[in-house]
């Protein structure tokens, strides 16, 4: 199909339209959806004790690391505005949120290659079916794709500009996105110097640009790290869950799939188990125990080298395979849809996320942008965040967050005027055909011993 640039605009202005329909016939369906899943009500609890005066704490006079702080904060500010508890008036912030990061993934679409994909990279985004799902979930996922997008959007204005006010809001943008979801937070430690080398620039400004960005990331950062430090007596830089989840991931009660469900291993097989005898009389707080879980995870992966790989390449496929989480949802009864919604919803989340996903991952191969320096930084903090997951534990709903970055290389591909493989290299072509067929083996395995028996069970509950 060929694209325009007026034809591509068209197409963006029918999206929005059809998108927004959705979600306002979602909106107006969901005044009595609660939180049901047991992170929307932790965050809930944290957001609740924020609005009350208590700070950041699960309870009066018990102040917490565990999460990172930009979301609950949203959620307080948000309620001090509409009234206590007030979850709709989330929501509508999500919306709001979810339309301003069409418009960045429209940008980042544009300055990597042209309009025409920018607009249909954005229509993509923005009907792209389980991230309008999470609109209505009480989670980071719409708030940190936005900050997300806002980073890799202004990265590329630093590569072109080398302009210190670009790196000072590089900074800034990549220490909120931090604060939201703690995956990102060692990311500086190769930007940094990735930038040093990419920016075409006097040799003097090449050194001082990546300082002005850590300094940017440092103003956001470095007041929530020191106030965490001093409440969990080591250091903590955004929260800590990251040693417990990497101990959840890396231990000998590790499930084989499902490894996030090591939450759930009770007695000797969980995870804090032989805490207390390591530390006999230490006062426990979340940051030492978190610690604890960190050294004692990778003492495990050192001591286990052939499963630690095995474990990484499950988690490396739980993280790619297919979007289930509203299927699960329903099937457990955490929502009750009619029946004609949740087979379309089924169906319009498998067909989206395996058209995008393998358009998007053969075009990383075969539509690279013609500066290869901005292929680089628009794909850092992906690998960042695929390589968090991928030690400690992979799930479908974290590559949400990645989704822009593919719609944007999966719009390079599909409006070419000319096919992308006729000049792609033979290196390129077969990357392409090696990924695509790493995802296709993924999902395999993920519908033959996973879905397909919990698809019959789907259809009998809300048959």
């Amino acid at each position: 199909m060929r694209f325009s640039k007026e034809r591509s605009q068209r197409l963006l202005v029918l999206a929005l339209g059809l998108g927004l329909a959705v979600r306002v016939a979602i909106f107006l369906n969901t005044g009595d959806l609660g939180a049901r899943i047991a992170d929307e009500r932790h965050y809930v609890r944290i957001a609740d004790n924020i609005a009350a005066g208590n700070g950041f704490a699960t309870d009066a006079g018990t102040p917490t690391s565990i999460r990172p702080p930009l979301y609950p904060a949203l959620l307080a500010g948000v309620w001090r505005v509409a009234g206590p508890g007030n979850l709709q008036a989330v929501r509508l912030c999500q919306i709001l949120l979810a339309l301003a990061t069409t418009g960045l993934v429209y940008m980042v679409g544009a300055r990597l290659y042209d309009p025409t994909v920018g607009h249909v990279a954005a229509a993509l985004f923005w009907l792209y079916p389980s991230l309008i799902f999470v609109n209505f979930l009480i989670l980071t996922e719409t708030l940190f794709t936005f900050l997300l997008v806002g980073f890799v959007l202004l990265s590329l204005v630093l590569l072109e500009s080398a302009g210190m006010v670009a790196a000072l809001g590089c900074g800034v943008s990549l220490g909120l996105a931090a604060l939201t979801r703690s995956v990102l937070w060692p990311t500086p430690l190769v930007l940094c110097p990735i930038v040093a080398l990419l920016v075409r620039a006097p040799v003097a400004r090449r050194l001082a640009l990546p300082l002005v960005l850590l300094a940017g990331y440092l103003l956001v950062v470095t007041p929530w790290a020191v106030r965490n430090t001093r409440l969990q007596g080591v250091i903590t830089i955004v929260d800590t869950m990251g040693g417990i989840n990497l101990r959840m991931g890396n231990y000998e009660y590790t499930p084989n799939d499902r490894m996030w469900d090591a939450v759930m291993l009770t007695g000797a097989q969980n995870w804090v188990h032989g805490y207390q005898g390591a530390y006999p009389g230490e006062p426990a707080t979340e940051g030492t125990k978190d610690k604890w879980a960190q050294r004692k995870a990778f003492e495990y992966m050192r001591e286990h080298p052939g499963q630690t790989l095995r474990r990484s390449l499950i988690k490396f496929a739980d993280f790619w395979g297919l979007e289930r989480e509203f299927i699960a949802g329903v099937q457990q009864g955490v929502y009750t849809p009619p029946l004609w919604f949740a087979v379309a919803a089924m169906v319009s989340v498998l067909v989206a996320y395996v058209l995008i996903v393998t358009a998007g991952a053969a075009g990383i191969w075969l539509a690279a942008p013609r500066d290869w320096r901005a292929q680089v930084l628009v794909l850092l903090p992906a690998l960042v965040i695929l390589a968090g997951h991928t030690l400690a534990f992979g799930h479908s709903r974290y590559h949400l967050p990645l989704i822009p970055t593919l719609a944007v290389y999966g719009s390079a591909l599909v409006t070419s005027r000319v096919p992308r493989i006729v000049f792609a290299s033979r290196a390129n072509v077969l990357g392409a055909m090696a990924t695509l067929s790493t995802l296709l083996a993924i999902w395999i395995r993920q519908v033959a011993l996973v879905d397909l028996p919990r698809i019959k069970d789907l259809l009998n509950h809300v048959g």
